[in-house]
């Protein structure tokens, strides 16, 4: 061809595994023709040097091309379950939370499916001819090689060629020689390793119970919307025990039904394994998605849901992925959890993620939470795709716990001693106990205590790669950073030289709590449940077995406990103390504390037995424990919302957040007066109105695993303004800098 000449031919858009945005042209080779398709890896050659990087082909069509392309280099997968549909679902959410593609895709698909655990390569043979025609043109030939082409001649079919080679007493060597000499055509497949087959699940059960006036008016909403087919998304918003899950249920019948298959997400398996079992013993073909399940399994899975042999998908943040071919309905449970938030790039929200891919398929989205996310409330209230349906009392009319907050400044000066557990809570606790009844008690942090701390030289015991102080588990023995994760042995004396003087601990954990608890309560069998004992999915689920049998009279734990449980024998919450959550540097932080009392107290009273919660704190006039008392989810959000609105944040404007850490604390100081100055320049350049900058400042957490880090937040007024200017600042190159690393995180959940 002469320079310039132009060709058409089949051209692939590729996104490479490198960290660039865009996406590179390569020619499709004629024996990849046949092949190909988007959603394949391949390994395509980059840079001067032509080194082969794997990436992800995200475009396939006949095009005219005028200058060099080069081909690709090879197929990576022999099947892929990123789909067309998925792929778009790719693009968007690279652009949304500013990550590369080909990342994006990779975080799409587990690992174990990518790598087809769970399946074998078989190779078969089927003759190129008729055995008469070779053996005419070609003459005499050995035993051996006739016994092979009459075996393969007695076939209609391809034949494997273990077993061919069994049944003729040949060698590969043998078969391979016909092969080359094109007598034999050799093909490979991936076939399923047996062996790998899920167990059958529970037998199937149908409760009788009606549904109420409430619950069936929200379902009758939900239906209408899958029946009418589009887009909407419906908020559920229901009291603890109102009963959610029996909606979900129905509504994923009627989409099941109709031939078509429903995704459930929820926050994390191991917190709802009550959920689970009630919703694999109501649907046949159910696929649960959780980290018990080996390699082979999972894989196995996602191949009978891509085969639509799974109608009901259940799992935590990739089974939003899932490659349901004929998807009908995704329901998110406890969509204000802050799980769902992807901590790794692609930093994507599932619960947004779910409505992306339901607007793309044009089918309907049901989030349920008794505490809403203020930014879903707000959507709720003013988007026209959205509609809110209410269950506004308990099943069975039963009524809601009473809350009492207790101010533990009052108790300490009435004890003259700080203490643990106040009057109140140990008096309700020991009526509980007398009646046969069950109690949770909730402490939102793990270990003994949370500060070494020296009373004479005032010296704090720190991590020595973070600002954080360590926390004493004296169950093992040593003292941990929950940051870098690093340990030590409990020091008992001050390390400073001119000091020695024996060391104070100070500060709460579940397992002092639950010291304290048997030492009131010592004919009271107690548990405690936090990260450090639940190591396994196995001891959470014995846990849950036990108290559901009433073998647990107490049960001690973190937030863990205070979701997604349902005990008929618990009247009884108590929270131990409730500042922490309150004092967290977060512009979330009362509506998480809303939402953590409101959760855990509607573990108590949800059988015949009434419920009472106690709320230590040293904080009584916190606004999200004054509307806690009243279980007022609407008057607590309208007062935030109009916070928020005054200070323009979330709703009223979207963030991201930019966070550069160094080693060294100036360098990194440096940077982000840089960057900030640069980001300034860009949103005057690219004029997006409403738009700012706020910082640098170091973060919360200033220092983690020995990088000083520094933040910097960029807010607009929607979510467009926001993808406009963080492309603006990709392709100005305004985001290199000299720190050691830089992570964007668009939406944040947590600002520590």
């Amino acid at each position: 061809m002469e320079e310039g000449q132009p060709r058409t031919a089949l051209v692939a858009d590729v996104a490479p595994l490198i960290p660039v945005a865009r996406t590179y042209s390569f020619i499709v080779p004629d024996d990849m023709v046949a092949s190909l398709a988007i959603g394949r890896r391949v390994e395509v050659p980059m840079g001067r040097k032509g080194r082969h990087v794997a990436g992800f082909v995200v475009g396939l069509d006949e095009r005219a091309w005028d200058s060099t392309l080069r081909p690709i280099a090879s197929v990576v997968d022999s099947a892929s379950y990123l789909t067309p549909e998925l792929v778009d679902l790719g693009k968007d959410i690279a652009e949304h939370y500013a990550c590369p593609l080909a990342r994006t895709l990779k975080a799409m698909v587990p690992e174990a499916v990518r790598r087809q655990a769970g399946f074998k390569t078989v190779r078969y043979a089927r003759l190129a001819g008729t055995l008469a025609d070779l053996l005419a043109d070609h003459g005499r030939i050995g035993s051996k090689q006739k016994a092979l082409l009459e075996a393969l001649s007695a076939s209609q079919d391809a034949v494997a060629v273990p077993g061919l080679l069994e049944q003729t007493d040949a060698s590969t060597t043998t078969l391979r020689g016909l092969s080359d000499r094109g007598w034999v055509e050799i093909t490979q497949r991936k076939e399923i390793i047996e062996s790998g087959e899920d167990p059958d699940g529970p037998p199937l059960e149908e409760p009788s119970f009606e549904l109420n006036d409430e619950q069936s008016e929200a379902l009758a909403a939900i239906s209408g919307k899958i029946d009418a087919g589009g887009f909407c998304v419906s908020l559920l918003f229901g009291v603890s025990g109102s009963g959610k899950t029996e909606v979900y249920v129905r509504a994923i019948r009627r989409v099941v039904a109709a031939g078509r298959q429903a995704i459930m997400l929820v926050p994390e398996i191991v917190l709802t394994t009550q959920l689970v079992q009630r919703l694999t013993s109501r649907f046949a073909d159910v696929a649960v998605n959780h980290s018990g399940l080996s390699d082979v399994q999972r894989s196995l899975m996602w191949r009978r849901i891509a085969a639509g042999e799974k109608t009901v998908v259940i799992g935590t943040r990739s089974a939003v992925f899932a490659p349901c071919p004929n998807l009908g309905l995704i329901v998110v449970d406890e969509e204000q959890e802050t799980s769902f938030k992807n901590l790794q790039a692609p930093r994507f929200n599932v619960r947004d993620v779910a409505i992306m891919r339901g607007m793309q398929l044009g089918i309907p989205v049901v989030l349920g939470s008794a505490t809403p996310s203020i930014e879903v409330w707000d959507r709720s209230e003013r988007h026209r795709d959205y509609q809110r349906l209410a269950l506004t009392r308990r099943v069975r009319d039963l009524p809601m716990p009473e809350v009492f907050v207790v101010d533990m400044r009052d108790e300490h000066a009435e004890r003259k001693q700080a203490t643990i557990v106040s009057r109140s809570m140990e008096r309700m606790l020991t009526e509980t106990l007398q009646r046969g009844e069950q109690a949770v008690i909730l402490m939102n942090r793990r270990g003994f205590a949370n500060r070494l701390y020296c009373a004479e030289c005032k010296t704090r015991i720190e991590c020595p790669n973070c600002n954080a102080g360590f926390v004493v588990h004296t169950a093992v023995g040593h003292s941990k950073c929950h940051y870098c994760l690093t340990r030590v042995p409990t020091p008992t004396v001050c390390p400073n030289v001119t000091c020695g003087a024996p060391l104070t601990r100070l500060g709460l954990g579940t397992q002092r709590v639950e010291d304290v608890v048997r030492m009131l309560f010592p004919d009271a069998v107690t548990e405690r449940v936090d990260s450090d004992t639940m190591t396994h999915r196995d001891e959470y689920e014995r846990i849950v077995a036990d108290f559901e049998a009433k073998r647990i009279d107490i049960l001690v734990g973190t937030q863990m406990i205070a979701k997604g449980l349902d005990f008929p024998f618990v009247s009884f919450v108590g929270v131990v103390n409730a500042d922490p959550t309150a004092l967290a540097s977060d512009f979330r932080a009362q509506e998480r504390l809303f939402q953590l009392i409101t959760q855990v107290a509607g573990r108590a009273g949800r059988a015949d037995r009434p419920g009472r919660v106690v709320v230590q704190t040293t904080m009584p006039e916190l606004p999200a424990l004054k509307f806690a008392l009243t279980h007022d989810y609407e008057s607590f959000a309208a007062q935030e919302l109009e916070i928020r609105r005054r200070v323009a944040l979330p709703p009223y404007r979207r963030l991201a957040r930019i966070v550069l850490s160094h080693s060294r604390e100036e360098h990194v100081r440096r940077e982000a007066r840089g960057l900030s100055e640069r980001i300034s320049q860009c949103i005057e350049t690219e004029a997006i109105e409403h738009a700012d900058v706020l910082g640098p400042n170091p973060c919360a957490m200033s220092r983690v695993r020995g990088k000083y880090r520094y933040e910097l937040i960029l807010r607009t007024a929607t979510a467009a303004d926001l993808r406009k200017l963080l492309r603006a600042l990709d392709t100005s190159g305004a985001l290199r800098t000299k720190a050691e690393s830089l992570v964007i995180d668009v939406d944040p959940v947590s600002m520590t």
